[in-house]
């Protein structure tokens, strides 16, 4: 019995997957690129279903995911976008382009590579403040809670001659998503 081939649909499909498994911290930023790259080089279908064989239910897309999200607050986002310069190029790009608003936004630059950007920023829940300052001094404990922390990943790939996907995921402002839509034109 023969391998099925694998479609560009399909390679795109379990990337897509991939992106939501990395959101919801299934995988990390590490085993995320490692797989990305493998399903963008699978040929066969069976390549890709071993790629995501370990990952429960993993997305399959519905066609809702194209409907934009409001620009204000905090949001969760994902974005893919083809280009035809090196990755160190359009990882450069997106550092000039979306690195300000996130710098701005209370973002530091936690690990940077030729072809990739991490953005972390920990921010500490609202209700730790206002426990601390109703139950005073007992309250205070509550600002040991540890901080939430947010992170937006840029990862560029080259998947063949003079192209480039480059995924853009995390939770961020609303000026770091319109930035987003300026680097998909």
């Amino acid at each position: 019995m023969s391998a099925s081939r694998a479609s560009d649909e399909d390679r795109e499909q379990v990337a897509e997957g991939l992106r939501a498994d990395l959101l919801e911290g299934r995988l990390t930023v590490d085993e995320y690129e490692k797989r990305l790259s493998l399903a963008y080089r699978a040929s066969t279908v069976e390549e890709l279903q071993a790629l995501v064989a370990d990952l429960p239910d993993w997305y399959v897309p519905t066609g809702e995911e194209t409907r934009r999200r409001p620009l204000f607050g905090n949001r969760s986002f994902s974005v893919r976008i083809e280009s035809q310069k090196p990755p160190a190029v359009v990882v450069a790009e997106a550092m000039r382009t979306i690195g300000p608003h996130l710098l701005r936004s209370g973002y530091s630059m936690e690990r940077t590579g030729e072809s990739q950007l991490v953005f972390t920023r920990n921010r500490r829940p609202a209700w730790t403040i206002l426990v601390a300052i109703f139950l005073f001094p007992f309250g205070l404990l509550a600002l040991t809670h540890q901080s939430r922390e947010s992170q937006v990943f840029v990862n560029a790939i080259s998947v063949g001659e003079r192209r480039t996907l480059v995924d853009v995921v995390g939770v961020a402002p609303a000026g770091v998503r319109r930035a987003l839509l300026e680097l998909e034109r």
